[in-house]
């Protein structure tokens, strides 16, 4: 922030001058003093958008998906403890801005926002492998992206309605699922359409809803039958009464490794094939392990990008916000911004062969 120089004063008259030297000494001294206002406003307001965030009394955080669903409740619970470990305490208020699979948001975040760190975003996970997979509306790089952090790493689970007798993998070879998507190039699409060309399931996937909070309405009224990349942790707060009535089986989990609670539930890494099938699968479940990643625009600068890095890990650690999010299901376990920029520039530097057949079994090609 820069510092409007304080005590400038035209220069001191001469009791000695002339009136008319007088009157030159103060006409110099003011066009020298507005030629230095007039500077440093220009300097103040060329600054400004930088020192936005510091100032300013208001931040916003654009959420992907649906109110009420886990990225919605997450973003809120942050926006409630975020501000005081900020620079002037600012307001943060929660956007949706829903559509496919939060890729929506997404070319929002990096598009249009303001990048003067007044505005972050939360979004899927797989966003980040969108331009991989070559999706033209995927109008971003995520190399370029100011990745925050993470509250912590998913497992995205795949259930069936107990009743339709899909209880296992083998069990939805033999028969026809139909299954809830936000979107094509969601992980609720891409999934299952990998699990259905290399095991031979039969999910008939049907997309279009805002979020997960929809697709589960539509489960529950008869729409579909299944889901196939929702996170456990959302399934067993939010859904917890399903669990208990049993009216819902696991039978697979996306992730690098099986959660505590899902021993009983097939890794799919440890049931497709050795060799390019599982560096597929490995590749698609980098959206497990960022699970709920935050982000700043690209080109938000460097100084403000570490500044709401510190608050975010700051309000990660702070216990009331703990508390908050053990009540919707999330145990916070961070993952630093840096981390997700790793993962980023690994999963671009897969080798193409390995990029193409991903593509082909999540029929992105």
């Amino acid at each position: 922030m820069v510092n409007v120089p304080r005590g400038m004063k035209p220069e001191p008259r001469s009791g000695g001058a002339s009136s008319g030297t007088q009157g030159m000494n103060r006409e110099v001294s003011m066009k020298r003093l507005g030629t230095l206002v007039a500077a440093t406003a220009g300097l103040v307001l060329a600054t400004a958008p930088a020192a936005a965030q510091q100032t300013g009394k208001q931040m916003t955080i654009i959420v992907g998906f649906g109110a009420g669903g886990g990225y919605h409740n997450l973003a809120t619970i942050l926006s409630r403890h975020m501000g005081q470990h900020l620079p002037g305490n600012p307001t943060i208020i929660v956007q949706v801005k829903t559509g496919a699979g939060s890729l929506v948001a997404m070319n929002h975040v990096a598009n249009v926002a303001p990048r003067d760190g007044s505005v972050l975003g939360t979004v899927s996970g797989a966003t980040i492998l969108e331009p991989l997979f070559g999706n033209k509306k995927a109008k971003y790089d995520p190399r370029k992206i100011n990745w925050i952090g993470s509250a912590a790493s998913g497992h995205n689970t795949c259930f069936a309605l107990t009743r339709t007798g899909i209880t296992s993998l083998d069990a939805a070879k033999e028969k026809e699922l139909a299954i809830g998507s936000t979107g094509r190039g969601s992980r609720t699409f891409t999934y299952p359409t990998a699990l259905n060309t290399l095991l031979g399931t039969k999910f008939k996937i049907i997309s279009g809803y805002r979020g997960m909070k929809d697709v589960m309405q539509a489960m529950e009224t008869g729409e579909i039958s299944g889901v196939c990349g929702y996170g456990w942790e959302s399934v067993r707060n939010q859904h917890a009464r399903l669990l208990e009535e049993k009216a819902i089986t696991l039978f697979a989990q996306f992730a690098y490794a099986k959660h505590g609670e899902l021993q009983d539930v097939p890794l799919v890494l440890d049931v497709v094939k050795p060799g390019r099938e599982r560096q597929a699968i490995k590749l698609l479940s980098i959206d497990a392990y960022v699970a709920w990643p935050v982000l700043a625009p690209p080109g938000t600068p460097k100084a403000e990008v570490e500044t709401i890095r510190r608050a975010y890990e700051k309000a990660l650690a702070d216990p009331a916000l703990i508390a908050d999010a053990k009540k919707i299901g999330v145990g916070i376990d961070p993952i630093k911004g840096e981390e997700i920029r790793a993962v980023v520039a690994q999963a671009y530097a897969t080798p193409d062969e390995v990029v193409e057949f991903t593509r082909e079994i999540t029929g992105l090609k």
